[in-house]
């Protein structure tokens, strides 16, 4: 049996935020010929039992060369969501500098010499790996790019990161104070997805407080902007969970990420007589 919190600040006690992983995008400052480079990206493949660093494969269209260790432990072919002119490599990489610890890396590489690299830890990392891998790829005879390559346009385009709270929470009861009395936009469809499904619009030139997470622009935007200025909101989505697990993500910056933090966390203070569900301790 639970009992309902009766004071905010004595149950919620979250965790620090914590920033799981980015999504970085990035540009060698040419072009490059994807097909010419899966021909012979042979040369400098290595296998999975390689105990160092190395690329382990590569995907180019309908075809596959190499292994990574995720293919170990599933049957899995091209991605149906391969986009034209696209590629995808996976490396191995040291994540220290004794290299006695190692990551594996998916890369897509565009035609144009986009790039862009999912589930990083680090900034530091990303562009350490980036680089490691542009001199890795001018090893390839014929020469694959249209002009020698560069590191540029190194951008973080997505954080994700997570918390806890220190009890159970009641999603009912969050969607309807959110969407409510907050006036954001949130859906919870427990059949579909078990989280509190939240958006949050961030933008540091609107001065109403009083409304945070509300798109206030002219004409409302679609929340992909840069987080300043008119139609320029920056659409940030919070999930929550009946566990207390919290996942904040969609932030191309900490402090927009910090901010859906420190709101959410306010809102379960404030009602959370309404929102927590705290063990009886009696019953122990």
């Amino acid at each position: 049996m639970a009992t309902i919190a009766t004071t905010s600040t004595d149950w919620v006690r979250p965790t620090p935020l914590r920033i799981s992983t980015k999504v970085i995008t990035a540009h060698t400052g040419t072009v490059i010929n994807a097909k010419l480079l899966f021909d012979n990206i042979s040369q400098i493949l290595v296998p999975l039992w390689w105990p160092g660093e190395g690329i382990l494969k590569m995907e180019h269209e309908k075809n596959i060369i190499g292994h990574s260790s995720r293919d170990m432990f599933s049957k899995r072919g091209v991605s149906d969501k391969t986009f034209f002119n696209q590629s995808t490599i996976v490396l191995r990489k040291a994540t220290n500098p004794e290299k006695t610890h190692f990551k594996e890396v998916n890369i897509k590489l565009f035609g144009n010499g986009g790039i862009q690299m999912t589930g990083i830890p680090a900034e530091e990392f990303a562009r350490e790996t980036l680089m490691w891998l542009i001199n890795e790829l001018q090893k390839v005879k014929p020469f694959v790019f249209a002009a020698k390559p560069n590191l540029e346009k190194f951008k973080v385009q997505l954080i994700n990161s997570d918390y806890q709270v220190a009890y159970p929470i009641n999603r009912n009861a969050l969607h309807t104070i959110l969407s409510h009395k907050y006036k954001l936009f949130s859906t919870f469809e427990s059949t579909i997805y078990q989280g509190v499904n939240t958006k949050y619009y961030y933008n540091e030139k609107h001065p109403n407080r009083e409304t945070p997470g509300i798109c206030l622009c002219e004409c409302r935007c679609k929340g992909q902007g840069s987080g300043s200025g008119p139609g320029e909101c920056k659409r940030i989505t919070i999930s929550v969970f009946q566990t207390g697990k919290i996942i904040v993500t969609g932030g191309r910056y900490l402090y927009q990420l910090e901010e859906a933090y420190n709101f959410l966390n306010k809102v379960l203070q404030t009602h959370a007589k309404e929102i927590l569900r705290i063990p009886d301790e009696t019953t122990n």
